[in-house]
């Protein structure tokens, strides 16, 4: 019965909403119960479905959200294509698993990708929302450091220590390289939690270039910029050192050549001619892919005698791994065999590429649909972003950055615990700052009807 602690978030969410509002419950509940607590603590209600303490929390806020707000929700191309991929999956899932198990996956696709995209683009909705949420973003990752340094110690979370006791059913595993333990957070795997980091670090350096860490913070964040103060260098640069050694300390390659292309990507938005520049990066990436993928060729292709190193051999994997699975993806080709019933070849549980086991899930109109969801979104983000006028960081960059990231980091690993909901609500918060009518915003998202000068921020989580 203790699995049924989930719901305090619940109940905290709906006081919030009574006492505050549904922004207020959005940055403090949400966001906080969202990074903090590990998706591996969830309970499974009878005649209902699973909650973790993320769906417990975002329920009250979806309902509220839809009934003081549903003359403003409109059907754009990405809502269409979201709907499509949502329906698509759970009919899919319907075929493969039957409907109760499809029914428990529709709840966990309003929960963590309806809902997610629903407050990105419906709460997330003015510059003040675009900063607070980031800020809020930044400030769960710093008091996550401590978390990281620990695990990296005694090779377990001290959350999951915590709360474990609760939650019979879960479990921790650890990752070893090189002798040392990749921390994994609260995020079950150091790939996905390297992939958080990363897009967490782009949020951080949009705000940057706002000029936010400049000014005086408020709350939590305010307590740690103080504290900060005795340590040398600004406490923007303090914030960019503590996540790159969050990421570094995941030891992740494939979330770190990602975050390297998506910030090649983001910077074009701050070049002073971002068309000539975007081309030079597309160009880039052409001509880098091509001789990346024959350098892997290379690299995981042993000559004759050589023993292959531990790196190449994790490659290697995967490249094996995707030819062994083929046959079981021919045999189901368009509906898949369902979440949790693909078959599993003996030595190769783990089908690391998300697009591939999707495919096997759901058939292959799901990773199609899928692939057609991130061009859509880094293309019309960065069309949105070439709009800004010279001299601004558009925040429409910084979105397709990280869209880019995780389309290199999902070839390496499945999508799974928070990087999900994660990605959908960045997928609503980038159409939010599209299709914002409170002025003209030059693809900064910053409007430039009557934006004051400074601006005051409310505490966030105390």
């Amino acid at each position: 019965m203790t699995e049924y602690s989930v719901f305090i978030a619940m109940l905290v969410s709906i006081i919030v909403i009574v006492k505050k509002d549904i922004e207020t419950a959005f940055l403090r509940v949400w966001i906080p119960f969202f990074l903090l607590v590990p998706f591996i603590f969830w309970v499974h209600v009878p005649l209902a479905a699973d909650y973790n303490f993320m769906s417990a929390a975002v329920f009250p806020i979806l309902f509220s959200l839809v009934r003081d707000k549903a003359k403003e929700i409109r059907i754009g191309p990405m809502e269409a294509l979201l709907l499509m991929y949502v329906v698509l999956r759970v009919v899919a899932d319907f075929l493969g698993r039957g409907y109760s198990d499809a029914q428990h996956y529709a709840h966990y696709m309003v929960s963590s990708v309806i809902g997610p995209f629903l407050l990105g683009r419906y709460i997330i909705n003015s510059r003040r929302m675009d900063i607070e949420t980031a800020r809020s973003f930044v400030l769960m990752f710093l008091l996550l450091f401590p978390v990281f340094l620990y695990e990296a110690k005694f090779w377990v979370s001290p959350i999951y220590q915590l709360l474990s006791p609760l939650f019979p059913n879960s479990y921790s595993s650890v990752s070893i390289r090189y002798g040392i333990a990749r921390t994994a957070g609260t995020f079950e795997h150091p790939i996905l939690a390297c992939i958080m980091i990363v897009a967490v670090y782009r949020l951080h350096r949009w705000l940057s270039w706002q000029g936010v860490w400049e000014q005086t913070q408020a709350g939590w964040l305010g307590w740690i910029q103080k504290q900060l103060k005795r340590f040398p260098f600004d406490f923007k640069y303090q914030i960019s050192i503590v996540l790159i050694v969050m990421a570094l300390m995941t030891i992740s390659r494939g979330p770190w050549i990602g975050a390297f292309a998506g910030a090649t990507l983001t910077m074009v938005g701050n070049a002073k001619d971002r068309k000539k520049w975007l081309i030079i990066v597309v160009v880039v990436f052409l001509v880098g892919g091509i001789a990346g993928q024959t350098a892997l060729d290379a690299y995981i292709t042993p000559k004759e005698g050589e023993i292959l190193s531990d790196e190449a051999q994790t490659m290697l994997y995967r490249k094996v791994m995707i030819e062994q699975y083929k046959e079981f993806l021919m045999a189901k080709f368009w509906t898949g065999w369902g979440l949790t019933t693909v078959p599993k070849i003996q030595g190769m549980e783990s089908v690391d590429n998300a697009f591939f086991l999707m495919a096997l899930q759901h058939g292959v109109l799901a990773p199609a649909m899928f692939a057609l969801i991130f061009v859509y979104a880094i293309i019309s983000q960065v069309k949105f972003g070439l709009a800004a006028a010279p001299g601004q960081a558009p925040i429409g960059f910084t979105f397709s950055g990280i869209f880019l990231m995780c389309f290199v980091a999902f070839s390496t690993v499945y999508m799974g615990s928070q990087t999900e909901p994660m990605l959908f609500l960045l997928l609503g918060w980038g159409e939010s700052i599209k299709n914002r009518k409170e002025g003209a915003e030059n693809g900064t998202g910053i409007s430039t009807a009557k934006t004051p000068t400074s601006f005051s921020f409310r505490r966030v989580l105390y």
